[in-house]
């Protein structure tokens, strides 16, 4: 038995694929037992990965949190500690742990900014930017014992959250929100998609995040709510939230948490990618998701979708129709569970 000690900070999506790595990782015994240190706000959704022993958490973003959790990562004594975000805040705490990390994720950053320089063109390091976050995240077994291959597995990490498969035949999800403006299919074509459905007899649950109430009620999505075959998931907690998206048979969203959350629990995605690339190592990963873009010379534009479209028009996004969308959903409801 080896103490390993795994750090990831990072967004939602970071931590619901690194949920991939971890459970491959604690099928190993010798690694236990195995703590993720992760943010306070993820605590709940970490305790629920398999294999997962111990949470340790960032309480807060000052410096005496970060020292406080460095005190509870020396008093833990890991004989392995791998970083799987390699940033500035992961480095220091391993320096006032007072140890190094035995291995770190590498990014290839580098290759991701040639790309944005040349939209729309075949990189050089091309080969580099076709690698998963997934794949850079098995590199990091090198530094624990016993290395092996930790591709996705048959069964996602967050399966055990799923209900009885009869419950979800006909149940979409809907997660029209992003953290970016930028990356978000626009709301009335979000809307003319749940339309369809409904007309199709299909039952919706549309995903708000924090802080989407605002935009949420003043969109055409919002009148929706009259509809009995719709139910809102909002002020929900993040385990309630994974639960809610294993109950669906298939989840429309942009590329966001939400999209990494829902492949986790075992529930496939029809992700639609506009500023953004799969080259940026956040594609949809089981078999039966799909991921929706528009071919346009000026994608990718932002490595986070952050920036304002140059364009003006958004046509990345605006360009992807909702009966295409529906299509791809239909097809992903008439397979057999």
């Amino acid at each position: 038995m080896t103490a390993t000690l795994v750090i990831r900070f990072g967004a939602l999506g970071d931590l619901c694929i690194c949920s991939w790595f971890l459970a491959g990782l604690s099928r190993r015994t010798e690694v236990h037992p195995l703590t993720l240190v992760t943010k306070k706000q993820f605590r709940g959704l970490a305790a629920e990965i398999p294999g997962v022993d111990h949470v340790a958490t960032l309480e807060a973003s000052g410096p005496g949190s970060l020292l406080r959790l460095a005190c509870e990562v020396r008093t833990l004594r890991p004989a392995t500690v791998l970083d799987a975000h390699a940033v500035l805040r992961s480095r220091l705490l391993t320096l006032l742990a007072g140890r190094s990390a035995e291995n770190r994720l590498v990014k290839d950053t580098a290759a991701r900014l040639k790309l944005l320089r040349h939209p729309g063109a075949e990189a050089p390091d091309a080969p580099r930017l076709r690698r998963h976050l997934l794949d850079r995240l098995d590199d990091l077994a090198e530094g624990a014992p016993g290395r092996s291959l930790l591709t996705p597995t048959v069964t996602p990490p967050l399966a055990h959250l799923r209900p009885a498969e009869s419950g979800r035949k006909r149940t979409v999800g809907i997660a029209p929100g992003a953290r970016w403006p930028t990356k978000r299919w626009p709301d009335k074509l979000f809307h003319a998609a749940a339309l369809e459905l409904l007309e199709e007899g299909v039952d919706l649950k549309i995903f708000l995040g924090p802080g989407e109430t605002a935009w949420f009620d003043h969109s055409p999505l919002f009148k929706l709510t009259a509809n009995s075959s719709v139910e809102i998931i909002r002020d929900s907690d993040l385990v309630t939230v994974a639960r809610s998206l294993a109950s669906c048979r298939v989840t429309l969203c942009n590329d966001s948490g939400l999209l990494h959350l829902s492949e986790a629990v075992g529930t496939p995605v029809v992700s639609l990618f506009g500023p953004t690339v799969a080259a940026f190592g956040y594609a949809p990963l089981l078999p039966e998701s799909c991921l929706v873009e528009t071919d346009l010379d000026c994608r990718p534009c932002s490595r986070t979708g952050s920036r304002p479209c140059h364009r003006g028009d958004l046509a990345c996004l605006t360009g992807i129709a909702p009966a295409v969308v529906v299509a791809h959903i239909r097809k992903i409801l008439e397979v057999p569970l």
